[in-house]
């Protein structure tokens, strides 16, 4: 569906469609649906990357921005929300080989050991590499066993490898989404999860390894439940958050620090600037909006394409207080759009 897709002729006619897709995230793999769209967003100008920005904020978790941008993130294992970093010094397997673990208790962070990337991997949507900040090393499922098995099942190392090329099927993980913005990570080549035991490994290290999936065992299944969260959020995607959760006021706040920025492209500092004039139409502060409007004018004033297009994504109670600022006709223009 997404090769067909990406071979219609318009680059807002693709973007409508993963903007479908998306609606439907228990049909289709949100991952590979945001690596199109942020496609869209690059390659595209105008209404066009207007519509995937807003399908970006709007359709996607934040943890599924993440992934999709490659960015820094933090993978949090379920028990106690201890951090996933990789240690150095004495605490590394080998010259060759890092360990990774869990922290216990609060993280003090440490030259980024606690941040990794999801790089995607050929073998399918789903399917990525889990690469360090701190080592540029790849986690991976070595074929060591650990010898403190807990109720006889098994249990294998988990790794960080340096390599100079990309590695073999043991350092893929299967990302598998699960509820309360969990995910489990699973390992193609054993056909096992990557799992932190509730027991320390030592004192304020837990243990992190691929352990065998027991159906309907409460005791077994939290160790594998990790949660991925980016390790910052840009100021622009915050603003835009803020803005279409109808938290008017926080977003004026955020989109002025965007426009006080000494570096900022001419681009983006139109973009803060109109919705910063909208999100001030919201809270009814029309002083402020003017002064937008006139911050605008050398930059070319407002596009006629964001107020219709803005017009078109918003609620009825929100389209009331928009159409008393503007002397736009928008309810057919955004039918027509």
């Amino acid at each position: 569906m997404l090769s067909f897709i990406g071979l219609l002729p318009q680059t807002e006619w693709i973007t409508t469609a993963l903007d479908e897709m998306l609606k439907k995230p228990e049909r289709w793999c949100s991952w590979a649906v945001a690596f199109y769209l942020r496609q869209c967003i690059s390659h595209s100008n105008g209404k066009a990357q207007m519509l995937a920005e807003i399908s970006w904020i709007q359709r996607l978790s934040s943890m599924d921005r993440a992934i999709a941008s490659s960015a820094p993130v933090t993978i949090t294992s379920a028990v106690g929300d201890n951090l996933l970093y990789v240690a150095s010094g004495s605490y590394r397997h080998n010259k060759e080989n890092g360990t990774p673990f869990c922290w216990k208790g609060e993280w003090t962070p440490e030259y980024n050991k606690e941040l990794w990337r999801l790089s995607p991997a050929p073998t399918g949507p789903s399917d990525f590499y889990i690469v360090s900040v701190f080592s540029e090393e790849y986690l991976y499922a070595s074929s060591i066993p650990q010898l403190d098995n807990v109720n006889g099942y098994s249990r294998m190392t988990v790794l960080v490898c340096a390599k100079k090329c990309l590695p073999d099927s043991a350092g893929i993980w299967r990302l598998v989404k699960l509820d309360m913005n969990m995910c489990a990570l699973y390992d193609i080549n054993q056909g096992s999860f990557l799992s932190s035991p509730a027991e320390a490994a030592d004192g304020s290290r837990r243990a992190v390894v691929t352990s065998t999936y027991q159906p309907l065992n409460e005791k077994q299944s939290m160790f594998r439940e990790w949660k991925i969260t980016a390790s910052s959020i840009p100021l622009l995607e915050l603003a835009m958050l803020e803005f279409f959760n109808k938290d008017y006021s926080r977003a004026v706040q955020t989109f002025t620090s965007i426009i006080s920025e000494e570096i900022i492209s001419i681009a983006d500092r139109k973009k803060a600037l109109c919705y910063r004039m909208v999100a001030n139409w919201m809270i009814n502060d029309k002083i402020c909006a003017d002064r937008d409007i006139a911050l605008l004018e050398p930059l070319g004033g407002c596009p006629e394409y964001f107020l219709v297009t803005l017009y078109g994504k918003l609620a009825v109670e929100e389209r009331k207080l928009f159409e008393r600022f503007t002397t736009i006709s928008l309810q057919n223009r955004a039918e027509k759009y």
